[in-house]
């Protein structure tokens, strides 16, 4: 007897959530998908720069031209301690004529926060001859709490079109049974791999005869929300 007292115990909570289930099912509801987007401006732009002995003509040391590029960094008010890192260290035996030598490489990536300072970045590059730099990615510090006030307006929209829907049935949508979301990202950004090209492309003929660097002008990153919410009929 006690047997199936104790397995009558265990069905329990498996009736009752099916009971539960079924009064889900069992109520009107209307089912709508939210949608919002909203295009801004990246202020994260990563440059991947290279350098290596083999890369100098002069064959000066990596130590020698990571000097010159923290010093050329320093100029342009770049916090080297903050937006420097190195991303890779490497070396290799190369061989030049009759001896073999062990070449250095190094590959450091910077942070800066606009169009117009990665022009300066390039133009400075290209004056202490590092010729092995790109863009790796684009982004925006404040990406996430861009992405929940999407949301907000997609949960917004939907419940815009739920009302809009119900009224010409003389109902009103009521609380929401169940919500989910769909989140998505598009990044469009210019990957220059070298600062001739990037340079032939962006400099401008100032009228007094100088040459100035023009800003580049990112495509803005696109932030997409869709919201699909179910709410009970009144």
């Amino acid at each position: 007897m006690k047997k199936i007292v104790l397995a009558a115990g265990l069905l329990l909570p498996f009736a009752l959530q099916a009971q539960v289930s079924k009064n889900f099912i069992d109520q009107p509801y209307i089912e709508v998908n939210g949608m919002a987007d909203t295009l801004i401006t990246p202020n994260e732009i990563f440059v991947d720069i290279t350098i290596s002995e083999s890369d100098s003509k002069d064959r000066r040391s990596v130590e020698e031209q990571e000097q010159r590029l923290l010093k050329a960094l320093k100029t342009l008010g770049i916090n080297t301690d903050k937006d420097l890192v190195t991303k890779n260290f490497s070396s290799k035996y190369a061989v030049y004529g009759m001896s073999a030598k062990v070449v250095k490489t190094k590959t450091y990536q910077v942070k800066v926060n606009s169009g117009m300072m990665l022009s300066r970045l390039f133009s400075v590059l290209e004056e202490n001859k590092i010729s092995n730099a790109n863009v790796a990615k684009i982004g925006h510090t404040d990406m996430e709490k861009i992405r929940m006030l999407c949301r907000a307006k997609a949960v917004r929209n939907a419940r815009d079109k739920a009302v809009t829907m119900t009224a010409v049935l003389g109902q009103d949508p009521g609380p929401a049974l169940f919500m989910n979301n769909y989140s998505n990202v598009t990044v469009s950004a210019p990957f220059y791999n070298n600062t001739d090209s990037y340079l032939y492309k962006s400099k401008v003929k100032a009228e007094n005869g100088s040459a100035d660097i023009a800003e580049i002008e990112f495509e803005q990153i696109r932030v997409q929300e869709q919201a699909e919410v179910k709410f009970i009929l009144k």
